[in-house]
């Protein structure tokens, strides 16, 4: 209610240009306004309000009433299915978009959602974690499709929720009865329907794969207030930035995911940061825990051993990941627990961009606080773990408590051995070449102290968003290309 209340206050905001030019007729001076000055502000605020209570009637308004993801920020998370070719990859891909509504509108009230029994032994805080699904639920909206075509030919939706009227913004990929779309009013269903977009999804990239010219499976998660529109340009600017030298060796098929990281704006940092880190970050587990582990332990897993496999992650990002990988998924299929595919392969590389949890996860210790989930023997299913944690990081100072594993300051207690999860350490320089780098280590720490020091239009955190330059792009090329050092 807090989140839709801020989110309607930032709505009035947008409105203030609109508002204050009305409030200055009608030669554009206050002491030209022909009423005493309290009924002039009588005016003016019924104005606020009533230009800030105004609705537009929205091409997919009923998709979006039916699920309550019509609201400012809501609409950030599935903004590409109004724009299917302005904002899209540039290169063969897909993108997994994750929603979250109340569990009564997308479940047809159902509260008995089938959880695996072992949650417990995972750690206090996913037993709470799923508790909290009896409330509010996360689903996937839709699956976008992208051929990296000029003018966006052939960009379609492999699965959405969000039809239309009139002629298709976004074109289904075909005639699957399973496409969400296909469902009009069942937006009940939404939460099961999840299942068939991630069955939809297998089967196609199992036949990209199968063409083989694709050198790279690459799944990529963004972080906190990260809109789908943002999250889109991101990817496009770190898979550009590796291929800058990687050349005709990287030609990866791509997996990007968004999700609501949204808890209101911008305007209180740091405050509003320090405030917005424990439910998003119990978000971020969440999904994990749920259809974010189904789609890397039952979609990607099983694909590993005919394809080099990399994840990229970036702050919360990261956070969701490993839990999809080291914990979950806790969410069963017509009551039937899925089998954990690490046997059918392994992640190659696990790269967390100034990560946002505790190395504390890798440890079993009774920790009665929010990280207190565990990350049992080191996470077998992923190969190699390498985190990068910067001097000019100032993300996770508002949120001292964290030890986020993308701290420099918890970077250095490690790297000292003040710490007991075993890890090794390198530097990374100022042109992407990595010193010290042990490819053999199962958890590996990169100190970018002298790469990610910049500030990108846009971002917060200082040093926390500088992974989109061609430097960076190298670094992570000799990662994944296995050259590094």
């Amino acid at each position: 209610m807090f989140e839709g209340f801020v989110a309607g206050i930032a709505g009035l905001w947008r409105t203030r240009i609109v508002t204050v030019a009305a409030c200055r007729l009608p030669y554009g001076r206050w002491q030209r306004f022909p009423v005493p000055n309290n009924t002039q502000v009588a005016i003016c605020l019924g104005l606020v309000f009533g230009i800030g209570g105004c609705t537009s009637n929205s091409y997919y308004a009923e998709a979006e009433n039916a699920m309550n993801t019509s609201g400012y920020y809501h609409v950030l998370d599935h903004i590409a299915a109004y724009y299917p070719s302005g904002i899209s990859l540039n290169f063969p891909g897909y993108i997994v978009g994750f929603e979250e509504s109340p569990i009564h509108m997308v479940t047809k009230g159902r509260k008995d959602l089938v959880l695996d029994e072992s949650a417990q032994s995972a750690g206090y805080s996913v037993d709470r974690l799923l508790n909290a699904l009896k409330f509010d639920v996360q689903f996937i909206s839709q699956v976008m499709r992208y051929e990296g075509k000029p003018y966006g030919e052939g960009n379609c939706a492999l699965y959405s929720l969000y039809f239309n009227h009139g002629d298709a913004v976004v074109a289904p990929c075909n005639d699957d009865p399973r496409n969400g779309a296909s469902m009009a009013d069942e937006f009940g269903d939404a939460f099961v329907g999840s299942w068939d977009a991630l069955d939809m999804l297998r089967q196609r990239i199992d036949e990209d794969i199968a063409t083989k010219q694709y050198t790279h499976l690459v799944v990529a998660v963004m972080g906190l207030d990260t809109a789908q529109e943002e999250a889109i340009r991101n990817y496009k600017s770190i898979v550009s930035s590796i291929r800058k030298s990687g050349g005709d060796k990287f030609n990866p098929l791509f997996i990007g995911v968004t999700w609501p990281s949204f808890y209101a704006n911008r305007w209180f940092d740091p405050l509003w940061e320090a405030l917005a880190y424990p439910p998003i970050a119990d978000r971020a587990d969440t999904l994990g825990l749920t259809w974010l582990g189904i789609l890397l332990n039952d979609v990607i897993m099983p694909l590993s051993d005919r394809i080099e496999v990399s994840l990229i992650a970036h702050s919360f990002g990261a956070r969701a990941a490993t839990v999809a990988l080291c914990v979950g998924p806790k969410i069963k299929r017509d009551g039937k627990q899925l089998p954990k595919r690490s046997a059918a392969g392994e992640i190659d590389n696990f790269i967390g961009l100034a990560a946002a949890f505790s190395l504390e996860r890798f440890r079993q210790n009774n920790n009665p606080f929010y990280e207190d989930i565990h990350y049992r023997d080191y996470c077998p299913m992923i190969k190699r773990f390498i985190f990068t944690a910067s001097d000019h990081d100032r993300a996770f100072f508002p949120v001292f408590w964290s030890e986020s594993v993308g701290d420099h300051d918890i970077m250095l207690k490690y790297c000292r051995k003040q710490q007991p999860v075993s890890v090794s350490c390198s530097e990374a320089t100022a042109d992407g070449a990595i010193k010290g780098f042990d490819a053999r280590a199962k958890v590996n720490y990169i100190d970018t102290s002298g790469l990610m020091k910049y500030v990108m239009p846009g971002t917060e955190g200082a040093g926390h968003s500088d992974i989109y330059r061609p430097e960076v792009g190298r670094m992570l090329w000799r990662l994944i290309d296995g050259s590094a050092p």
